[in-house]
């Protein structure tokens, strides 16, 4: 068996021919960790209509063998001259206004290989580049796990930043034992709620996962805006941008049959729904929505309830859906499982590790310096 070389450029976004997309497409569905936030249907879009203009390469990589070539990862990366954790020349991950999971896209069978040519790439003379920032990764997974693998054996240690709780949802667990689970009492005032709501019409639940109507988007759309979102301009329809982003990303996403949104309508009307991706044998959450002027029966709430009494049945191909929620959503409370994400920076040459090494300890020791927030209060107290 020949043993494969590594090929590695840095691509403009714009150079790339329906081939090449296709081979992206394809790249991520076979993935170590599905991502996809990570796709060509998210990251090209993000790109043409939140991002235009913005300095984002490609690094593409590619495994030959056998006179043969096969697309092994991709990375979406701005070119950053120094950050607040590297302070040298460095590749920092694209993060588009909404990605909620960054990393790379890279083969399942190729994580350590990769890797390894990715830092040779950096290590080499005269690149500018002195390593890699990965936000949004996650600590347990095979990336992250091969970046220190290979750091050490190159004696370039690297470094795993302030790791977060993500809530997670496990489709096989799913069910109304899991909802007696979490919410125990609380699950008999949402069963109020859906009944009260009944009064109103007939109440019906739908998960759409092909062909997702326009009549769909145009609601999510509106139910999303209707909210705080809009008040405060965050939602997907308070600029043009953001509109044309979401909709040319659904119909890719959709052309491929993995789209997903949830929604419950009362006599046909939607009052609550989800948009949701799906990548490899994961489900991504993306946004969501509700008819304010239900917020006292929880429209939101009762999608998500109805959403994990009925996800076994509607997606059986599934392993998992990551929620992309804040710390503070009420998301955390139904989905009980928990991911663990954060900032990883792989250097990849002596001098670059020793500045992460320093701004480490620089900022290790100003955290240590700075009063805490009882302490505060006393010294508050005595002035006063």
């Amino acid at each position: 068996m020949a043993v494969p070389q590594w090929e590695i450029r840095l691509r403009q976004p714009a150079e790339l021919s329906e081939k090449d997309r296709q081979a992206w497409a394809a790249l991520e569905s076979r993935a170590a960790e599905p991502n996809a936030f990570m796709s060509p249907h998210f990251v090209l879009p993000a790109l043409q209509h939140l991002d235009a203009g913005a300095s984002v390469v490609l690094m593409w990589v590619e495994r030959a063998a056998g006179g043969l070539k096969e697309l092994a990862a991709v990375g979406v990366f701005r070119r950053c001259l120094a950050s607040r954790v590297f302070p040298w020349p460095h590749l920092s991950a694209y993060q588009s206004e909404h990605t909620y999971l960054g990393g790379l896209l890279v083969d399942g069978d190729a994580v350590g290989p990769v890797v390894e040519a990715i830092r040779g790439f950096l290590a080499r003379p005269g690149c500018v580049w002195k390593g890699l920032e990965l936000p949004k990764v996650d600590t347990t997974g095979k990336l992250a796990e091969a970046v220190r693998q290979v750091a050490q054996q190159h004696r370039l240690p690297a470094q795993l930043l302030g790791p977060q709780e993500r809530s997670m949802l496990t489709v096989a667990g799913c069910g109304e034992d899991l909802l007696r689970e979490t919410l125990g009492k609380k699950l008999n005032e949402i069963n109020r709620c859906m009944r009260r709501l009944a009064e109103q019409g007939e109440v019906r639940w739908h998960c759409l996962r092909k062909d997702i109507p326009e009549a769909s988007v145009e609601d999510f759309l509106r139910l999303e805006h209707l909210g705080w979102k809009g008040e405060s301009g965050t939602s997907m329809r308070s600029t043009k941008a953001g509109e044309d982003f979401f909709r040319d990303m659904v119909a890719r996403f959709d052309r491929d049959g993995r789209a997903l949104f949830t929604e419950l309508r009362v006599d046909g009307r939607a009052v609550a729904s989800t948009c949701n991706f799906v990548s490899g044998s994961m489900g991504f959450a993306f946004k969501v929505g509700w008819d304010p002027e239900l917020r006292k029966l929880g429209p939101g709430m009762l999608n998500e309830v109805e959403f994990i009494r009925q996800v076994r049945t509607h997606c059986p191909d599934l392993a998992a859906f990551d929620s992309g929620a804040s710390a503070d959503s009420f998301i955390n409370r139904l989905w009980p499982d928990r991911r663990s994400l954060g900032l990883l920076l792989m250097p990849s040459s002596r001098m670059a590790s020793c500045a992460l090494t320093a701004t480490r300890r620089l900022r290790n020791s100003r955290q240590a310096r700075r009063p805490k927030p009882e302490i505060d209060a006393i010294i508050q107290q005595v002035e006063a």
